[in-house]
């Protein structure tokens, strides 16, 4: 894409030149087209999101990828590595956690009228249907958006209806909740041979905008023969958002973000 310009330009410069007649004077000899050769920009690749992001809303669907893969492994976090495959009901009193994303959401009114907010959470693995009723769905309704990562707590019975099963959520938080309340740090890996005074000013850009959050930025400096943990003070304490992880996996490399748990 970021291409895109050059070649457009180039190819009117073409085109124009064959218009006027300037065209190589040997070009009459020519037993094939002439190949012309367009270098590219040399760029990092877009991030996983803003490519499935791009397809979403070009196509109306997810073509390269599912959007919860780059989620998987912090996720495990939330649900004690319990996948929906593997969801059971639960004993009498006792709740359970979920983790998807929500492929179907809605409000429906029962005939004594009574609102039942349901909504469906995929993590690819399977399927689960989750039932928020008057209190829960009060609380909760605002987070029951398509598209939204949702951790839920509930009980899990058989759903005599679609033969599948159910949540009654008693507990919803969307995975910026989520990491407020889990992430113990935010961890950013450099090297020695990264690190400039570009690099850095790009790095504060990044961070100062979701400044004032509650999670401790931790810098690890890696040389060949040592490793070095700086901790950020605390007024640069951040809010964990999507666009932060991606920004900052931009810069740095994707491997070299991540959440620190306990």
């Amino acid at each position: 894409m970021n291409s895109l310009g050059d070649a457009l330009k180039a190819a009117d410069q073409h085109a124009k030149a064959e218009a006027i007649g300037q065209v190589d004077m040997f070009g009459v000899l020519a037993e094939a087209p002439e190949q012309v050769e367009q270098s590219y920009a040399n760029i990092a690749p877009w991030p996983e999101q803003v490519v499935l992001d791009g397809e979403r809303e070009t196509l109306g669907l997810y073509l390269t990828g599912h959007p919860i893969t780059q989620y998987l492994k912090e996720i495990e976090r939330y649900a004690g590595g319990q996948r929906l495959k593997d969801m059971h009901p639960t004993d009498r009193g006792k709740m359970t956690t979920a983790v998807g994303l929500v492929v179907a959401a809605r409000v429906m009114v029962t005939k004594r009228g009574n609102r039942i907010g349901i909504c469906t959470l995929d993590d690819r693995s399977g399927r689960l249907e989750v039932m928020l009723f008057t209190e829960a769905l009060e609380k909760y309704q605002h987070l029951l958006e398509k598209d939204r990562i949702l951790i839920a707590s509930g009980q899990v019975s058989f759903d005599d209806f679609s033969g599948g099963l159910k949540m009654m959520a008693r507990e919803v938080m969307d995975i910026s909740e989520a990491r407020e309340k889990y992430a113990r740090g935010l961890a950013i890996s450099l090297t020695d041979r990264q690190i400039d005074d570009q690099l850095l000013n790009r790095l504060r850009q990044s961070l100062e905008p979701h400044r004032s959050g509650t999670i401790p930025v931790h810098l690890y400096y890696q040389r060949e023969d040592a490793r070095a943990k700086l901790r950020f003070g605390a007024t640069w304490r951040v809010t964990p958002t999507d666009r932060l992880l991606i920004d900052l996996r931009t810069l740095v490399g994707n491997e070299q973000v991540d959440l620190e748990f306990d």
